[in-house]
């Protein structure tokens, strides 16, 4: 393999056979056409439904199916081009809106009706094909970055750099225990927002330590390439950064957000993927099923503890009681999207570049910018008639109190290409720190289908990576 001196491009000379370790993924043309079939037969057939329950479902079961067999038609150029930030997207997005209802779901049929269900499905449907056609946007020409080099980083700045970032991350938490380590877990699971760390609602200099702790998203993916490497490393380290790992994890699944304990899981699960010399039935597939499988099972528990805490539902047995609920219900992202579409633009114009003004400003602490908005001057939660709690309407709708439809089209057909720019490092060919920028970035996007304002906080991690191997090379 000969490299030109821009990491942009390069000359393949010879290893025929290995042309894949030097090619990004991508998606097939047949498997969008699969897909944009289905979200099509699931337009035409949900009008047919009574219930909203039952056209959520149809909606579900339509998508569900073109997606699946749309990944078959992907994997035909091997288990790799599955590895994939546009499919994280499209999978995040059916997550986040359909998944739920391939389950009974009875209590939505008395939250909106089917001319609001309808107006919301539409909505999640072009925002899927919006997606689906963005990512061909961008050719899959492989990219090598200038900063992230080749050459792999020692493992002994592997290890100081992942203390490092955990010690950074729970500073801010060490500091309200007294550093004391069982007041700190004791603090974890506790109820919701009663954590001695808990911030302020506008928050002051103080508050700076808090945004440390997105530093807690590298050590998933970077536990991976350890895990990879582990026969390199001395014991007692493997023991160190499995301990931090765990309370990463311990962490976000004790806090009941379960956005974050999946981006966690996602990450880590596809930094190993990522750093495996080669990939087969039993080192992909089954850890892939894995991982699911502790998703789902950590989130059906995560929304029945997260008001009252890990410890309560624990000791008082409530997940043995009546009190918990007989199906998997997510968020009902639905219910929250159908009112925005009858507000927007009939009774409150929509909101414009304001949006996107708050998505750029939101990751600057308020410290160094006394003047940031608290927020849109609009929300969703008013719209709604939401009080005391949050409301998450997806980036779909945020988008559409942007401007609209278009604002949807737009905004879906953007992130699918980034998406699809951002796959061009997912190669063999990269070192294991660029395959963990990689996974970072892999998380930014999935998260960023919950809310497009998350997207310039979640690239942060991935920014002081760069900084990191900058500095760590320059010495």
């Amino acid at each position: 393999m000969v490299w030109s001196d821009d990491y942009n491009n390069y000359t393949k000379v010879e290893l025929i056979d290995d042309y894949r370790l030097y090619t990004p993924p991508s998606p097939t043309v047949a498997g969008t056409v699969c897909l944009l079939f289905g979200i099509l037969m699931s337009y035409s057939l949900c009008s047919a439904e009574d219930t909203s329950s039952a056209m959520a479902r149809v909606a579900a079961i339509g998508v569900g199916v073109a997606f699946l067999v749309s990944i078959w038609f992907d994997s035909r150029k091997g288990l790799r081009n599955l590895f994939r930030t546009d499919l994280l997207c499209i999978l995040g997005l059916y997550s986040l809106t359909l998944a739920e209802f391939l389950f009974p779901q009875e209590e939505f049929n008395s939250m909106i009706g089917p001319t609001g269900t309808a107006s919301a499905l539409n909505l999640v449907l072009v925002g899927m094909a919006g997606l689906a056609i963005g990512r061909h946007l961008i050719a899959p020409t492989p990219v090598h970055s200038r900063w992230l080099t080749p050459d792999e980083i020692s493992n002994q700045t592997l290890f100081w750099g992942f203390v490092l970032a955990a010690f950074l991350a729970f500073l801010y938490m060490l500091i309200s225990v007294q550093f004391n380590p069982i007041a700190l877990i004791e603090g974890m699971i506790g109820p919701r927002f009663s954590e001695p760390w808990a911030r302020g609602y506008l928050g002051g200099w103080n508050s700076l330590l808090t945004e440390l702790n997105l530093l807690s998203y590298i050590i998933p993916p970077m536990m991976a390439v350890v895990w990879n490497r582990r026969h390199t490393f001395p014991f007692w380290q493997i023991a160190v950064m499995g301990s931090i790992f765990a309370l990463v994890l311990f962490h976000a699944f004790s806090g009941g957000t379960r956005n974050i304990f999946i981006s966690h899981i996602a990450t880590c699960i596809m930094s190993y993927l990522l750093t495996l010399p080669y990939n087969n039935f039993r080192n992909t597939v089954i850890p892939i099923l894995i991982a699911g499988f502790i998703a789902l099972y950590a989130s059906y528990h995560m929304l029945e503890f997260r008001t009252m805490g890990l410890r309560n539902y624990i000791t008082n047995q409530v997940y043995a009681s009546e009190e918990t609920r007989d199906t998997l219900a997510v968020d009902y992202n639905l219910a929250s999207i159908a009112p925005l579409i009858e507000v927007f633009p009939a009774q409150q114009e929509f909101l414009g570049f304001e949006v996107i003004y708050w998505s750029l400003v939101r990751p600057i602490p308020r410290a160094l910018f006394p003047d940031k908005p608290e927020g849109l001057s609009v929300s969703i939660e008013e719209v709604v008639g939401a009080e005391g709690y949050t409301v998450a309407a997806t980036y779909l709708g945020e988008s559409y109190m942007m401007a609209g439809w278009l604002g949807v089209i737009g905004v879906s057909v953007f992130f699918g290409a980034l998406a699809a720019w951002w796959n061009r490092m997912a190669m063999q060919s990269q070192s294991d720190y660029a395959l963990v920028v990689y996974a970072l970035g892999f998380f930014a996007a999935g998260i960023t289908m919950r809310s497009m304002f998350w997207l310039t906080t979640a690239l942060l991690p991935v920014i002081a990576l760069l900084a990191f191997r900058k500095f760590t090379s320059n010495r």
